[in-house]
């Protein structure tokens, strides 16, 4: 029976506040097809305060149905800095392991470049090497201004990046515009680069539509505004931050609260919700409703399903090489219009007329695409859910995971 380790320092157990469900999709997929998997992720769960205590330096548990190595790291809280030497310690720490049995595959999901250490492992192993992308560090690090292009740090992380992609028998990148990445660093052989591009492959993250649907059915939260049938539940889910841009949100809400039909659902945490909250509360801002700040993952399937619309915040330019967000894969399964105020590139919602994804020019434009989805005729609003479950199982993830396993010529 050959062996695949699935290395993702960022995984963690679907109860353990689970934020990077790729990694843990694959294992199960590979595992069923009859390979003997392992997961390697941090005994630091990332975005919780959940720390798994051991001796030594990793713990073996079965979570998911699947083996789990938890491999001991430094905690870091909300501190980059720290975070950043965490993925190093990670990845020091895998070429420190013993007494596991030899992988044939390595699949790491790699946080370029400050796991770069894990490639190691590839001649430790003599094993097969692919690497799965879900982010494009350092890029994001340029985009988001964290580093500017001169900087001399940057290039020599973009080196690495290159280095990392040129190594891996086969690179798979979530975003649909991955190979456009390449080609606009000019890493690809065309241009002389060192990477062959008929080896990088997209892979969407992609949902399990099956749990979707039954953890909708099953898993419920006491929630009135979710089960009332008088408003229009406008939803958002995920990360509280200045990345996702609610302010904007906030802008555009004020503009059509005496639409008293109309209520947004706010789920989620981070650094700006306690800011937002006090915006809401000192203007007046009263269809806007503040929720959990988190909720178990079986219960997010039920919370998305009673939604009539779900929104996808950013900041501008957001993901100019596509994206696959876990918030976007489940407002698929959910059946549900979206709207999405970044225009990305690749993007579903404009290819199949989900619902509008656009970078609004003014606070009322944002308003007036909520408002073009709470007026529309009910059978269109009907043939558009539609479009949005039939596109949903292009991104189940039994079908990705096929393909997955043909682009990287895994035998299934």
């Amino acid at each position: 029976m050959k062996t695949i380790w699935f290395i993702n320092k960022e995984a963690a157990p679907s109860n353990e506040y689970a934020t990077h469900m790729r990694t843990l999709r694959q294992a199960q997929f590979f595992q069923n097809k009859g390979y003997d998997v392992k997961v390697f992720c941090s005994a630091v769960v990332h975005n919780s305060k959940i720390v798994h205590q051991f001796d030594g330096l990793c713990k073996e548990e079965i979570h998911d149905g699947v083996p789990i190595v938890f491999v001991k790291c430094p905690e870091y809280g909300e501190n980059f800095r720290k975070r950043v030497w965490s993925f190093v310690v990670f990845s020091y720490n895998m070429l420190r392991l013993k007494g596991l049995k030899k992988p044939n595959i390595i699949v790491h999901e790699s946080k370029t470049p400050f796991d770069i250490l894990c490639i190691r492992l590839r001649m430790k192993y003599k094993a097969r090497y692919i690497v799965d992308i879900e982010d494009l560090w350092p890029f994001e690090f340029e985009r988001l201004g964290l580093l500017k292009s001169w900087n001399p740090i940057l290039r020599l992380f973009y080196l690495l990046e290159r280095y990392i992609y040129a190594t891996g028998e086969h690179t798979v990148i979530s975003a649909e515009g991955g190979k456009d990445y390449v080609k606009a660093h000019r890493w690809d052989k065309a241009q002389g680069g060192p990477i062959d591009l008929s080896k990088i492959h997209y892979v969407n993250n992609g949902i399990n539509r099956n749990e979707f649907e039954y953890n909708a059915n099953t898993f419920k939260i006491e929630d009135e505004d979710l089960l009332r049938m008088d408003i229009f539940k406008v939803v958002y889910m995920g990360s509280i931050r200045k990345a996702n841009n609610l302010d904007k949100l906030l802008d555009a809400a004020k503009l059509i609260q005496n639409i008293g039909a109309i209520r947004i659902l706010i789920f989620g945490k981070g650094d700006e919700r306690a800011k937002l909250e006090k915006r809401a509360q000192e203007e007046g801002i009263s269809n806007v409703v503040f929720k959990n700040e988190w909720i178990d993952l079986k219960f997010v399937p039920y919370v998305l399903s009673h939604a009539d619309l779900h929104l996808l915040n950013y900041g501008a330019s957001w993901a100019p090489y596509g994206g696959s967000m876990n918030k976007m894969m489940m407002a698929f399964a959910s059946g549900k219009p979206m709207i999405c105020n970044a225009a990305m590139p690749y993007s579903e919602i404009t290819r199949y007329n989900l619902g509008i994804d656009s970078q609004f020019a003014t606070d009322k434009e944002y308003a007036e695409s909520i408002l073009s989805i709470y007026r529309m005729p009910k059978n269109e609003y009907n043939e558009m859910c539609a479009r949005v479950r039939d596109v949903s199982k292009k991104y189940d993830i039994e079908y990705l995971c096929e393909k997955f396993a043909n682009f990287c010529e895994i035998d299934i």
